[in-house]
């Protein structure tokens, strides 16, 4: 297996995957070329037509083949030719991606821009807002509620929305959490003891809101919680808005909560902070507007390694379709055992370590 085990200082296992083997190749060689061969999947026609329907231009297609399926320049060309033959449509402009029209949005599905919008006040009742302005100054809070787009709901008195917008600037989902007094998500106990954690969805909370009132759902919820249109909440990666404005050299962090990605930013303004939702969300659809740029997982801490192992496995497959990506050994090398059982993330080892963020200078 590719990785780092979590007790390398005294197992000394520690696989690259661009060691090379008795073959003279390595792992991520194999893997290259595994990707470099074959004939064109039936799926990607499908894909591409789907697009081509949907009134997507040609170009735009050829870069979705290459980002979300793996596809070869020269195999995806092969395949919009095909659907396109002698179209004009190759000879026009690339459109930027915020012009995306009203039919492709929905299409996927998305939640409507009123109200997403609806969301962006309230913060004096809005807990995670009231706990960024208590470590880290009004004036950074509000930076950060600004660049993460971070709402305020009314599913539980102090509740926020993480709202995940794509880079086509469609809103594809919008998390609510409620957190307590150290950010950690508030968790209650149901009847049979099980204990749940105060998380829902923004379409879940809509809906149970309609049924309360008893009034019907909007057109957006009702397809939105069609099982036939295949919904998939928010599959994309949480602070994607931030690429608009940033450099193309500027890196790219990725943790698994939105939390941590926001507490993270101003410690490490150097990175471009980025959360993927949940341990498993981390794969190649989700990481496709980040090709290009150099990547850097901080996967969060677990008592048997499992987690740095997941992802860093993760991150050898996303290797060999070409990605610049590597995963941080900081909190394998610094985290205590305690930390290691609770699976504590980087929000909270920062935290922990720097209770007093305006006492800190960062470079």
């Amino acid at each position: 297996m590719y990785g780092r085990c979590d007790r390398e200082s005294n197992c000394g296992y520690h696989l690259n995957p661009y060691h090379k083997g008795e073959s003279g190749t390595s792992y991520f060689e194999e893997m290259k070329a595994q990707t470099q061969v074959g004939p064109i999947p039936k799926s990607w026609f499908t894909f591409a037509a789907r697009q081509k329907h949907a009134g997507v231009l040609k170009q735009d297609i050829i870069a979705h083949l290459l980002q979300l399926e793996g596809a070869r320049l020269e195999q995806a060309e092969r395949v919009v030719d095909f659907l396109f033959e002698k179209s004009s449509t190759f000879n026009r402009p690339i459109e930027p991606k915020k012009s995306i029209s009203t039919a492709q949005a929905s299409q996927l599905c998305t939640i409507p821009e009123d109200v997403f919008k609806q969301s962006l006040d309230h913060y004096e009742r809005n807990q995670f807002a009231q706990l960024l302005s208590r470590h880290f100054g009004n004036i950074v809070a509000d930076e950060l509620l600004k660049r993460f787009n971070i709402g305020t709901s009314g599913r539980w008195p102090g509740a926020c929305v993480f709202w995940y917008i794509d880079e086509w600037h469609r809103i594809r989902g919008g998390q609510i959490k409620l957190f307590d007094d150290t950010f950690h998500t508030v968790k209650y106990v149901i009847k049979a003891g099980e204990k749940r954690s105060r998380t829902t969805w923004v379409h879940s909370s809509y809906a149970r809101r309609c049924d309360e009132l008893n009034k019907p759902y909007p057109a957006w919820l009702t397809a939105y919680l069609d099982e036939e249109n295949d919904v998939q909440k928010s599959p994309c990666l949480f602070g994607l808005p931030q690429l608009l404005n940033a450099d193309i050299s500027q890196p790219i962090a990725i943790v698994e909560a939105p939390k941590t990605a926001v507490i993270c930013t101003p410690y490490f303004p150097g990175f471009i902070w980025m959360a993927v939702g949940a341990l498993s969300y981390l794969n190649t659809e989700r990481l496709a507007p980040l090709r290009g740029r150099r990547i850097v997982l901080y996967p969060d801490l677990s008592k048997d390694g499992s987690a740095f192992d997941r992802w860093n496995r993760v991150a050898g497959e996303l290797l060999a379709q070409g990605f610049d990506i590597t995963v941080s050994t900081y909190l394998e090398d610094n985290a205590t055992d305690d930390e290691r059982v609770a699976g504590a993330d980087l929000a909270d080892f920062l935290l922990e370590q720097w209770q007093d963020y305006s006492s800190q200078w960062i470079e």
